[in-house]
């Protein structure tokens, strides 16, 4: 209803003499040539962006032990070897004595070779290596082989500094054995922050209906009750808003 266009790529036709030239070109709208329009309540939206969130929350940011642990597949293992010990029980989550069995055997896979917490640094630092070798700075090289052994010891004592996660991620493998994936989506959504946020907001009237500028609705200009349903109202509400009368009259909310 702002009468805005959310394409965030414009293009144009080639016409060049060269076949590379003969094409379509794409170029992102740029910040500076978004225009501003208003929906019908009065709540500022951009063109040229696509659609925008108006309530964002920031995904959370998994830690190098934790994309380490699920990459190689370490998780997987450990929870096939507790399903031959355990049985499942109502209610079932991961306590601190499945969560230290989980770290013993981490450690165990280590020492045999079969994972590397260092993973994620190894190839970098391998090639660094070799061309340390290659110029002969042995002393250098002997410095990364401490780098690294001193990245291990960091990524280890993030076992206790991300123990809710890397829990989360135990929990889910193990019940992935036994409940079917709507059970799990079902989970995963009531353990998920950004949904958990969402709802926060929801519950919360004044806050979600701030937001969504409704409260401009009942705004009352010159002595009237201002519904936005007409090109009157709406502009008059830009008036009180202090914006520019010009740029948005041309506009029926």
């Amino acid at each position: 209803p702002s009468g805005r266009c959310i394409q965030s790529t414009n293009y144009k036709e080639g016409g060049g003499l060269n076949a590379q030239d003969e094409g379509y070109t794409a170029q992102k709208v740029r910040n500076t040539d978004k225009s501003v329009f208003y929906t019908k309540n009065g709540r500022e939206v951009k063109d040229g962006g696509g659609v925008e969130a108006d309530f964002k929350v920031a995904a959370p940011k998994a830690s190098a032990l934790e994309v380490t642990l699920v990459r190689s597949g370490i998780i997987t293992d450990f929870a096939a070897e507790w399903s031959k010990k355990h049985e499942l029980t109502p209610n079932f989550d991961v306590d601190d004595q499945t969560y230290r069995e989980f770290q013993a055997f981490v450690a165990q896979k280590q020492a045999d070779g079969d994972i590397k917490l260092e993973g994620l640094y190894s190839g970098p630092m391998d090639q660094l290596k070799k061309s340390l070798k290659r110029s002969g700075y042995q002393g250098s090289m002997k410095e990364v082989d401490q780098l690294q052994a001193s990245i291990v010891r960091e990524m280890q004592s993030d076992f206790n500094k991300y123990k809710k996660d890397i829990k989360q991620d135990i929990s889910q493998t193990i019940l992935a054995r036994y409940l079917p994936e709507s059970m799990l989506l079902d989970i995963g959504v009531k353990r998920d922050e950004q949904v958990q946020a969402v709802m926060k907001l929801l519950k919360n009237d004044k806050e979600f209906n701030t937001l969504l500028a409704r409260d401009n609705i009942h705004d009352k200009v010159d002595g009237m009750d201002q519904t936005a349903n007409s090109f009157t109202t709406a502009s008059a509400v830009i008036n009180v808003k202090g914006e520019k009368e010009g740029v948005w009259l041309q506009q029926k909310w």
